[in-house]
């Protein structure tokens, strides 16, 4: 067999691996050069940019197919290009860190992709210098074939973890930071955090502000009624939707997705104007009304969808033994709807306790504040000149407690009754 089929068979490992993450890098050197531009860093941009060439000609270089003849200049092309991406890597975090703001978290992240790839580049090509000029032997190629086929699922595994690593970085970071602006002493929102100086004097305030545990009460009042309320409106109205047919079901069903397509500040004024006109502005039941009726739409559907899967033999059945309507409900569908209904709570609990722009809008009283409305307005005084970014930071990882809470003991019931819901049996 000849050298140049020899080199045909197989794309040597290293090189499969620097192509698999040079794309990712790829994808974050462009965001680099995007965050440089909106920063008005005109030498971080041109850093980026120089970067994201030299990355786009590695992945050019490396095709699908195999090149079947000797290609000694993008061998050479190769190395420049990964080496210049080793070095332009390392000079914008130099670069950075002679900035006023210094080297940040952000800027070890979105360099160090390149950083590596271009030096996994070198040393791969260096390695793979007999199969870009086209002298691999038949020998050299089944050995080859052999280590592909052991690594290349696990680079592929890899480059996927990694690229879920870079986008779940976007919902990580803000919790992070939010911990240690808590954890920092003082109540400056550009904190100065290390371990010597970490303190809980910002939760021991919280701890002890009266005013915090009155947002807390209001917040638990206002969710576990509308949840209470919302689901003994849903359940009924699901499973009539489900098994009963009648002039305008349908219509119903698509009123209810027509409801959840407005913006909630559209409906904010009409629910104004019929809030003070029955005197219920600044009162829980005002509050718990409104957002039960914002949850019922998204409640209904959950738990139509699983009724549906519910088979309508076991109903006949209990009919049959001489059950009622009522005792089929209960005994029947209520307990086999446990998933649907843990669904259901969690999303109704959780849109009432999250929610802000109703509660701003209805309460006018301080002491009526749900934890939302009470947060935004430690906010606001932080902008008027009063410093409590510490203490929000607090707060808001004390708030978040109860929620994760929930999401723990219910884990089992929300997998069920979402994967159920979404089949009908």
């Amino acid at each position: 067999m000849n050298e140049n089929l020899a080199t045909k068979w197989w794309t040597p490992v290293s090189l499969r691996g620097v192509v698999s993450f040079a794309w990712i890098s790829l994808l974050i050197t462009s965001l680099m050069c995007g965050i440089s531009w909106m920063r008005g860093d005109d030498t971080g941009t041109s850093i980026s940019l120089m970067v994201l060439i030299a990355n786009s000609v590695i992945v050019w270089i490396l095709p699908e197919d195999v090149p079947a003849r000797p290609v000694p200049e993008k061998f050479g092309l190769f190395v420049v290009c990964g080496a210049s991406m080793t070095v332009l890597s390392t000079n914008y975090l130099f670069h950075r860190s002679g900035t006023n703001i210094g080297l940040t978290l952000v800027d070890y992240w979105m360099a160090s992709p390149s950083l590596v790839v271009g030096a996994a580049a070198v040393t791969a090509a260096i390695k793979s210098s007999r199969w870009f000029m086209g002298k691999a032997t038949t020998s050299e190629a089944l050995e080859g074939l052999a280590r592909t086929k052991r690594h290349t699922g696990r680079i592929t595994q890899t480059a996927k973890q990694i690229v879920l690593l870079h986008l779940g970085i976007f919902a990580i970071l803000p919790p992070i930071w939010t911990i240690m602006l808590s954890l920092s002493p003082g109540n400056s929102l550009s904190m100065d955090f290390s371990l010597s100086t970490a303190t809980l004097e910002h939760y021991r305030k919280m701890w002890e502000s009266d005013r915090f545990w009155g947002w807390l009460w209001n917040s638990i009042v206002v969710s576990v009624a509308t949840t209470i309320f919302g689901l003994t409106v849903a359940f009924p109205a699901a499973y009539g939707f489900s098994r009963y047919r009648f002039h305008g079901r349908k219509l119903g069903l698509f009123m209810f997705l027509i409801v959840q397509m407005f913006p909630g500040a559209l409906i904010l004024v009409p629910y104004f104007i019929v809030m003070k006109g029955f005197g219920l502005l600044n009162t829980y039941v005002g509050l718990v009304i409104a957002y039960s009726v914002t949850a019922l739409p998204l409640c209904v559907w959950l738990m139509k969808g699983f009724f549906d899967t519910i088979p309508r033999e076991l109903e006949e059945a209990a009919r049959v033994d001489g059950c009622s309507q009522l005792q089929i409900f209960t005994r029947i569908i209520f307990p086999l709807s446990l998933p649907a209904v843990a669904v259901t709570c969690l999303f109704s609990f959780l849109a009432a306790w999250n929610e802000y722009l109703l509660a701003l809008t209805f309460l006018s009283d301080t002491d009526r504040y749900t934890l939302p409305v009470g947060l935004a307005s430690m906010v606001s005084s932080a902008q008027a000149g009063d410093s409590y970014w510490g203490d929000f930071a607090a707060a808001s990882i004390l708030i978040s407690i109860p929620v994760v809470l929930l999401f723990v003991m219910f884990q089992r019931y929300l997998v069920d009754g979402m994967v159920a819901g979404a089949v009908k049996g």
